[in-house]
Parts: C-alpha cells; sequence; structure tokens
C-alpha cells in the first residue's frame, strides 16, 4: 500500500515557541496566499532585491503608504488579497520590535499616510504575539500601543472582518472602518479575515481600562469622604 508523506511548503526558517513563525497562518491560507500573484511578483527574493525586513519595507511603503486622488491601490483594502500577501510575507520575516515601532510611528504628510501601515502592523502584533504573558517587557508595549490606537479614528477600507477574501462561499463585502474600530476587534475577537488570534491576555485593554476607572471612583470617593470628615470635625 503506497504511503503518503504531507510535507509543509514555504516554511519560513525564523522560529517563535520552537516552531516555525509561518504556522500562525492556516495552511489553507498559506497555499493560496504563496500561489497569488501579487505575492509571486512582489514578494519573492528577487522581486525585493533580498529577503530581509528592509527589503519588504520598501514595499510595504509603496503599496500602503503612498496615496494619490487618482491612484487606485488594491493593497489599501485591509483583509483583502495584497494586504493579506503583505501580511505572511512580515509574518515569515518577523521583524524586530525596534523596525515596528519605526514603522508604526510613519510620515503622515499630503502625499504619505500611513494608517494602513499602522494596520498591517497592529495586525500582525496581534497575530504573532498572541501568546505573550501579561508581565511580559513585550506585552506591555503592546498593550500601550493598542491602547493609545483607541484614540485613532482615522478611516480605512476594509473587508468585512468576520468574512475571508479567499472564500469561495461568500462574496467578500467591502466596507470603511475606523482604526479604533480595527483595534476593538483586534483585542476582543479570536478570528480576523479568516485569520484565527488566538487566546490572548496582554490585549485585555478594556478591562484594565474600567479597573483604572473604578479605582480613580474609589479614590475621588475616599478623598471626598476624608474633605467631609475634616470639614465635620472643624
Amino acid at each position: 500500500m503506497p504511503q503518503e508523506y504531507n510535507v509543509e511548503s514555504f516554511l519560513s526558517t525564523k522560529q517563535l515557541n520552537h516552531q516555525s513563525v509561518s504556522l500562525i497562518i492556516p495552511r489553507l491560507t498559506r497555499e493560496r496566499i504563496h500561489n497569488a500573484m501579487y505575492y509571486k511578483t512582489n514578494l519573492n527574493t528577487v522581486a525585493m532585491r533580498g529577503d530581509t525586513m528592509n527589503s519588504l519595507a520598501k514595499v510595504i511603503v509603496r503599496d500602503l503608504g503612498t496615496l494619490t486622488e487618482k491612484s487606485i491601490n488594491q493593497a489599501n483594502i485591509l483583509g483583502g488579497v495584497e494586504f493579506n500577501c503583505l501580511l505572511m510575507k512580515m509574518v515569515e520575516l518577523r521583524p524586530t520590535w525596534e523596525q515596528l515601532s519605526i514603522m508604526l510611528q510613519g510620515d503622515n504628510t499630503q502625499i504619505f499616510n500611513n494608517k494602513y501601515i499602522v494596520a498591517l502592523v497592529l495586525t500582525y502584533l496581534r497575530i504573532q504575539y498572541f501568546f505573550l504573558q501579561k508581565d511580559d517587557a513585550l506585552a506591555k508595549d503592546l498593550r500601550n500601543t493598542f491602547s493609545e490606537r483607541l484614540n485613532d479614528y482615522r478611516k480605512l477600507k476594509s473587508v468585512s472582518m468576520n468574512m475571508d477574501c479567499w472564500s469561495l462561499s461568500q462574496r467578500p463585502e467591502i466596507s470603511i472602518v475606523h482604526m479604533d474600530e480595527l483595534v476593538e476587534w483586534l483585542a476582543t475577537q479570536r478570528e480576523i479575515w479568516g485569520i484565527p488570534l488566538g487566546k490572548c491576555q496582554w490585549c485585555q485593554i478594556f478591562e484594565e481600562d474600567n479597573v483604572s476607572t473604578e479605582d480613580e471612583s474609589e479614590s475621588e470617593s475616599e478623598s471626598g469622604s476624608e474633605s467631609r470628615s475634616e470639614s465635620e470635625t472643624d
């Protein structure tokens, strides 16, 4: 009886938790991404002139950062084919936190807007580092980053976050979302655009906000009680 062996292809040599970083993306999605024309023509080693984050950053800035009124760039759709290809390549290269911090800062001008790059990085961080514990140093940086973006209300075009652009059974719907809505989805849901997010501790930013508000209310009430007590004593 012939035996068939299932060999994984296109797995990144980068590792995290003693396994290839590529495994964070489901196999079927990986195969579709690697077979996509955008990935083949823009994200291979020859096209990027290297297989480093510096080389990928140039592609990301070109396709997600440069916005003109007359240009029609399909990459500027969250959860679309091009966006997912760039996300997959980031997963495979596993950039450092320093590199990602630079991408998050960006340079908002009339010819350049980094909002889609920010969305890409936030999605990558949530997918790749969901396993970090709350007290981890990197987890604290990630939590602060997500909390800051709750005050970012810029509009983005996006495939419905509960839909998969690769699905043959449903036609993806494009809508307008705000950056804070994306952050809320990443922080509270288990899946985005058909990609699992995994159970995460550090992204429980809303619970922490509630705790801080309660603490502030308690301290205010305590200070109020002390003031009343002092006035009564006087």
